[in-house]
């Protein structure tokens, strides 16, 4: 398999021949099969230059960011018809390669067999989109890939009979029992030892909804983004930033100033080296 940085991909087969008739439909460009380049926009010529692979039938596709020039409409629109085209190829015959470059995390989420993450020419992580998202390898990964981004917190670690604990700002709270034994799998805790602390937005959670934990942080709402059925809610608790993604049904009162509860779910968390930055958790 062809690894190509920060990149999709997608291994597939086909003739190409059955596609290619019905190529200015999937592209919709019926009526823009008369004009000149000239004449037309930086979306339309960017979906032009699409097909112009396409029919070329090549045994590679190199897909630098093709979609980046659309409007979020017509991206989502288009990102869906080459995920179309992936799985149409691939009830045919002849084999070619796509490789897809984007820094678009739902492009490279929802598009990718495979997802290859770079960090100034080094390969981070080669791995299936979930593997990406639920075990980064690295604190890099685990920041770049998500969106909204992993919360990443300075903490400190420590060894109390046999368990780990980190703290946040005046709180401590004991690591799972299965984050520990990897954690000392790892490294040895002899004293206090610096690490960094990653959790998802969707992991902190309202403590309304979670009325008998005692994993939670109080903090102060900074911004709410509304977002129809959830709520992005960034706020200030011991210094740091957080986000949240809320069920918007479970905050229907919430304003910016007001402090609020949050329970955290530590299962869920991750523990990254202070120094080289990998994830000692996994």
């Amino acid at each position: 398999m062809n690894n190509f940085g920060g990149s999709i991909i997608l291994k597939i087969k086909s003739n190409l021949t059955s596609f290619i008739n019905n190529l200015p439909q999937l592209l919709k460009k019926i009526h823009l099969l008369d004009r000149k380049p000239k004449d037309m926009s930086g979306g339309q010529r960017q979906r032009v230059a699409v097909g112009r692979a396409i029919v070329r039938k090549p045994d590679v596709f190199l897909f630098d960011e093709p979609l980046s020039n659309l409007d979020a409409k017509l991206r989502v629109s288009m990102r869906v018809r080459l995920v179309q085209l992936h799985q149409q190829l691939k009830k045919e015959g002849q084999t070619a390669t796509m490789i897809y470059v984007t820094h678009d995390q739902v492009e490279a989420m929802t598009m990718g067999d495979r997802i290859c993450v770079l960090k100034e020419g080094l390969i981070m992580q080669v791995d299936k989109p979930l593997n990406l998202y639920n075990y980064p390898v690295n604190k890099f990964v685990a920041g770049f890939i998500g969106s909204p981004a992993m919360n990443l917190i300075e903490t400190e670690l420590s060894l109390k009979n046999g368990k780990v604990y980190f703290t946040i700002g005046e709180n401590e709270f004991e690591l799972p029992k299965t984050k520990s034994d990897a954690i000392l799998k790892k490294i040895s805790i002899d004293k206090k030892k610096k690490a960094w602390f990653g959790l998802r937005p969707e992991d902190v959670k309202s403590a309304k909804t979670h009325p008998g934990s005692n994993t939670y942080i109080n903090g102060k709402i900074s911004l709410l983004e509304q977002m129809g059925n959830e709520t992005f809610c960034y706020f200030l608790a011991n210094g740091h930033d957080y986000t949240a993604r809320l069920e918007s049904s479970n905050i229907k009162n919430l304003q910016v100033d007001d402090e609020y509860k949050f329970h955290i779910k530590l299962e869920n968390c991750h523990i990254f080296d202070y120094e080289t930055e990998e994830n000692i958790s996994l």
